[in-house]
């Protein structure tokens, strides 16, 4: 699944799991929180979403 990408700095409007683009990492990222530069070149970047998370009372899931 890609979704539109979001650049470094912006706010994160969907708790899922975000690759970059330029080294390709992959973190987890939650609704509020702001998107990093990347963590192994700390160039600015874009990140798409890879996959969505939900969580409940008891629970993590991640969507296929």
């Amino acid at each position: 699944m890609k979704a539109f990408a979001m650049r470094t700095s912006e706010d994160v409007h969907e708790l899922g799991l975000y690759s970059n683009n330029c080294c390709n990492e992959e973190l987890i990222f939650d609704q509020g929180d702001t998107f990093w530069r990347c963590p192994r070149c700390q160039s600015l970047c874009q990140w798409e979403l890879e996959s969505k998370i939900t969580k409940d009372a008891n629970s993590v899931h991640a969507a296929a």
